[in-house]
């Protein structure tokens, strides 16, 4: 079974890890969001995709979820002392290693999709690392205190000032790359990884190309709520979707899904959100254990999925 999953952030990267245990590599895709990706010390920098790659070649820092185990800060030490503009984003030494490559290879007329593939293999990835488009396409944080790009707004303010709005003006501009849509539509299962639905997954779908990509996509595409007990495991959904008017609950994530989703996977102990999301349109609706703290966990929840997304292709089958 061909399976392409959509990431970003920590919950992004450890669904891609328990995939990455159980699908063969030229099975396997893992689409990821760039629109938190800036430019810090002249270089060019790619949170999330960093993060699937430190997660899926077994280098990240497991205490923080992100960055290198053991890394350094010397060169950031010299920054700050410097006053160099952005010294509040701490990118280790390694960090500092993988963004100087990046950067040169960009400027020498690769596309970040190239790059990508050439660093993933050099560090032990071999299914298809892709990020959602190969255009620049930060996301904006319209808030309280002004206008922000999104990593002012979540690490240097530290997702405080209040949020108006999000803005995805040149997501909407750029597209999704060729092989994010051939992957999209060779794929058996497509999963929306328990990310930030607003940060990590909208920005991606926001994209030209990419909501017609997944309405097109022949397999079952199944996303997963980051919500377990009414609350996000990390980071700051919950007050983000509060600061948007957008609600708080299961039923408004998969609302913000359906027009392309077959199913909404919710946390077992959620079970009673089962009933609640399928009475608001045709999305399947299940509960599984989503709380992924480990790579056994993230494997247990992929081995469900595609047991989940098997036995509907028998079912449709055998109909």
């Amino acid at each position: 079974m061909k399976v392409a999953v959509l990431a970003g952030g920590v919950g992004g990267a450890r669904m891609a890890l328990g995939f990455a245990e159980i699908v063969p590599p030229g099975d396997l895709s893992i689409i990821v969001n760039v629109g938190d990706d800036d430019r810090f010390h002249g270089l060019y920098v790619c949170p999330d995709l960093d993060t699937v790659l430190y997660t899926l070649s077994g280098v990240v820092d497991r205490t923080q979820s992100w960055g290198v185990a053991d890394d350094s800060t010397r060169a950031l030490e010299v920054l700050r002392k410097l006053d160099s503009p952005g010294g509040w984003m701490k990118l280790g030494d390694a960090d500092l290693g993988l963004h100087l490559y990046r950067t040169s290879r960009l400027a020498q007329g690769a596309s970040l999709t190239a790059v990508t593939e050439e660093v993933s293999h050099r560090f032990g990835v071999h299914c298809a690392l892709l990020p959602a488009s190969d255009e620049e396409c930060p996301t904006m944080v319209e808030a309280a205190t002004g206008l922000l790009r999104f990593q002012e707004w979540f690490v240097r303010d530290r997702a405080s000032p209040t949020v108006k709005q999000l803005g995805f003006q040149a997501a909407r501009k750029a597209r999704i790359t060729d092989r994010v849509r051939a992957s999209l539509l060779a794929a058996d299962l497509v999963v929306l990884a328990p990310s930030n639905p607003y940060l990590s997954i909208l920005p991606m779908l926001e994209i030209g190309g990419m909501r017609d990509a997944l309405q097109q996509a022949p397999g079952l595409k199944v996303a997963v709520s980051p919500l377990i007990g009414g609350r996000a495991i990390k980071g700051p959904l919950v007050k983000l979707m509060s600061d948007l008017g957008a609600g708080s609950s299961n039923s408004d994530i998969a609302a913000s899904y359906s027009d392309f989703a077959d199913a909404f996977v919710v946390d077992e102990g959620d079970s009673r959100d089962v009933a609640n999301v399928s009475h608001q349109g045709a999305l399947r609706v299940a509960a599984m254990p989503t709380l992924i703290p480990d790579a056994p966990r993230a494997e247990e929840l992929a081995r469900r999925l595609l047991d989940f997304a098997s036995t509907r292709r028998t079912t449709g089958a055998a109909g």
